[in-house]
């Protein structure tokens, strides 16, 4: 089988010949696409834990290695379903839209290299080096959207090149203070370490850069705008996958140096430090859940939902006991999936209707009936509820924080799962519900090759959720591999020491449920449908037409109430504003137009100079 290393060269390589067959034809690039990002899922499935390979070398006596880790391996395959579902869908969807569909295929394959090198990087350096060749191939699809995209791309580079390098900064450090890179070298010697500043230094400069891609607060501002501005198909893999990178270096910054081990407890067996990270975890479910429930626009809601997702994966990490940790990982398998399966119910959506705003759509159910059941599994997995997957990651995190006693860290994440169920059903309710819109009426469903992908979506979700076995199989290896006590399970049955999950049984009752309320249905009268104008509103002033339309400030009685919220969104562009007034009047300063001006500086230069050597 293929290399490691050959594998990433073939995706480098690969982009550019991406590049001259979408120039051919756009269908027969795409296809390539899918085809080589499918095989990587093959050869990532059979390769062997273990395997180790020499890629290259920058510092003496430093060599850069590739090492196939349960963990990495967890998050590659997680990584590669996502990209190559997405890739099958570009085929059709990439005819119509208007992008530049050469770059957008050869980029998306130098993104892939990019990703398979930080997920089996054996050692820090390496892992920076592909990170930024994986940041550098979305950096340049997020401008291919729509006419705020090349902000969005700005801030999205900004934000990340904030955590990329304070990681770098870290890793420097580290090869100053110690001469070695590998994470197994690096975990011994912090473990031996009598400096606990230098720990606290090395496991947060490293987590921030897994924090920035999370979109963990206070670095979380760049999701919406990115999200919502980048092309419609790749939201779901920046969603789907992009973000789960920074849970990837989350999960290295607390288990493969275990800050368990480095650090002595806090509060109930949970460090000082990860206590901290816990709650930037639940400041980001709380500003992701409230500020989810205020958009109109629906990729901008689920991009909110990603941040108060992010914050449930690094609560479940941050706990690391046996279920928190596994229910982290968990998370990041269900939301992947759940957000890309969204991601591209949307995608559907805005390739028939040419928008992402809910108060302008409505009915869709009659027109995109399969849209709408991919849209429906996809926001019942991600408001955790059963069967699908998504209950059962949020139990697992749920249950370990019951048992260490986490209460307020419960509380908000109770409320996150509430407040997740009010902001999902806007756009079920605003886009799919309700009446059909005239200039909507031939609206018709997308073609069956941008379905195939949504629909194995709903498959894999129902199917994890009755039998989440070789999921919790990788999760056992994962915490086996970083000396974590693993997850009791047995097949469809989870054990916690609060109790147990059986996803056959519940899954046995809600199909009974499922039938029964199918029955009434059909034996009692139908709803009757009506004109548009013939609905009542929540007692807003109806100053135009579109407010007849109920999605019109679906939840403004609970917007009222953190209307005057503060916004980091605020404070950041007031940060950029004196940054750039100081630029401008540097440069009005040194710049000028004529030549005694320069003549000027040159002498202040020499003077300073000479009083330098004097």
């Amino acid at each position: 089988m293929i290399s490691l290393t050959n594998l990433i060269l073939v995706f480098l390589i690969g982009s550019i010949v991406s590049y001259l067959l979408t120039k051919a034809n756009k269908i027969l690039g795409s296809i390539f696409n899918f085809l080589l990002i499918s095989y990587a899922l093959y050869v990532v499935w059979n390769i062997k834990v273990g395997h180790e390979e020499v890629l290259f070398r920058i510092l003496r006596d430093v060599e850069r290695t590739l090492k196939v880790t349960n963990l990495g391996k967890y998050f590659a395959i997680v990584s590669l379903i996502v990209i190559s579902f997405v890739a099958f869908f570009i085929i059709e969807w990439i005819r119509k839209k208007d992008i530049k569909p050469a770059a957008f295929n050869s980029f998306l394959l130098l993104m892939v290299s990019g990703i398979l090198g930080v997920f089996f990087s054996n050692d820090l350096l390496t892992l920076y080096i592909f990170w930024e060749i994986a940041v550098l191939g979305s950096f340049l699809i997020v401008p291919m959207g729509k006419k705020e995209s090349k902000r969005a791309a700005i801030i999205y580079v900004v934000t990340s090149a904030i955590g990329s390098y304070m990681y770098l900064f870290a890793t420097f450090s580290i090869y100053q203070r110690y001469g070695i890179l590998s994470f197994e070298q690096v975990s011994q010697y912090l473990a031996n370490d009598s400096s606990n500043l230098f720990k606290w230094f090395v496991i947060l400069f490293i987590a921030s850069a897994g924090i920035a891609k999370s979109g963990i607060f206070p670095l979380h501002t760049w999701l919406r705008i990115t999200h919502g501005n980048a092309p419609d198909a790749f939201s779901a893999v920046l969603s789907g996958q992009l973000v789960k990178m920074g849970s990837y270096v989350l999960a290295i910054a607390l288990s493969v140096f275990p800050t368990t081990q480095l650090f002595s407890s806090f509060y109930h067996g949970v460090p000082l430090l990860n206590y901290v990270l816990i709650w930037l975890g639940n400041i980001s479910i709380l500003i992701g859940t409230f500020m989810a429930i205020r958009q109109n626009d629906m990729k901008q809601l689920i991009a909110f939902s990603s941040i108060a997702n992010g914050g449930y994966i690094l609560v479940g990490l941050g706990i690391m006991n046996s279920i928190g940790y596994a229910g982290g990982l968990f998370h990041v398998f269900n939301h992947a999936i759940a957000a890309a399966m969204i991601f591209l119910s949307f995608a559907a959506v805005v390739y028939r209707t040419g928008t992402t705003k809910i108060d302008e759509m409505g009915g869709l159910i009659w027109r995109m009936p399969w849209t709408f059941v991919t849209y429906l599994v996809g926001i019942i997995s991600l408001a955790g509820i059963p069967p699908t997957s998504g209950f059962i990651s949020k139990w697992m995190i749920f249950s370990s924080l019951v048992s260490k006693g986490m209460f307020i860290t419960l509380a908000i994440t109770f409320i996150g799962s509430v407040g997740s169920f009010l902001y999902v059903f806007r756009p079920l309710a605003g886009v799919f519900l309700g009446q059909l819109k005239r200039k909507h009426s031939d609206v018709k469903e997308v073609p069956i090759i941008m379905l195939v992908p949504m629909l194995l979506f709903v498959i894999l979700t129902i199917l994890i959720g009755v039998y989440p076995k070789p999921v919790l199989d990788s999760i056992v290896s994962i915490e086996n591999e970083v000396g974590i006590k693993a997850i009791e399970h047995s097949g469809t049955i989870i054990k916690t020491p609060l109790g147990q999950w059986n996803t056959l049984t519940v899954f046995t009752m809600f199909s009974v449920g499922f039938i029964i309320a199918a029955i009434l249905y059909m034996i009692f009268p139908k709803g009757k449908k009506v004109d548009l104008t013939d609905q009542y509103t929540g007692g807003e002033y109806l100053y135009n037409y579109d407010l007849y339309h109920y999605a019109t400030g679906f939840y403004r009685f609970i917007e009222r109430l953190y209307d005057k919220h503060p916004s980091f969104e605020k404070l950041y562009e007031k940060l950029v504003s004196f940054f750039r007034y100081i630029g401008y009047f540097t440069y009005k300063l040194v710049y000028k137009t004529s030549p005694s001006g320069y003549v000027f500086w040159i002498t202040i230069v020499i003077l300073i100079l000479f009083w330098v050597r004097w």
